[in-house]
């Protein structure tokens, strides 16, 4: 009789099983928050947001939108009655 100090034996399967839910809840936490904390992903996307709007450094707001597509929004405070610039969720870093 085997003695366990967890007090049960788990399969590979269990474990594999658990590795991939593991997996999938941090590509899921990725998908939706990865760009906004990630610094250089960030950095792009208020360098490409300044660019947009003039580059003044002032006349722009930058939000992450939060949806079933998450995606950068950028508005021009000059002309406050255009819409948001919907950035996409990647904007490339370095450019």
């Amino acid at each position: 009789m085997a003695v366990s100090l967890t007090g049960s034996r788990m399969s590979m399967a269990t474990i594999r099983s658990l590795l991939i839910a593991v997996g999938t809840a941090c590509g899921l936490a990725f998908y939706l928050y990865g760009p906004v904390v990630t610094p250089m992903m960030h950095a792009a996307a208020v360098s490409s947001c300044n660019e947009a709007t003039g580059g003044s450094f002032r006349g722009y707001h930058l939000e992450w939108t939060m949806s079933a597509r998450p995606h950068w929004d950028c508005w021009d405070l000059s002309d406050p009655e255009r819409p948001a610039m919907n950035m996409g969720w990647w904007v490339t870093p370095g450019r």
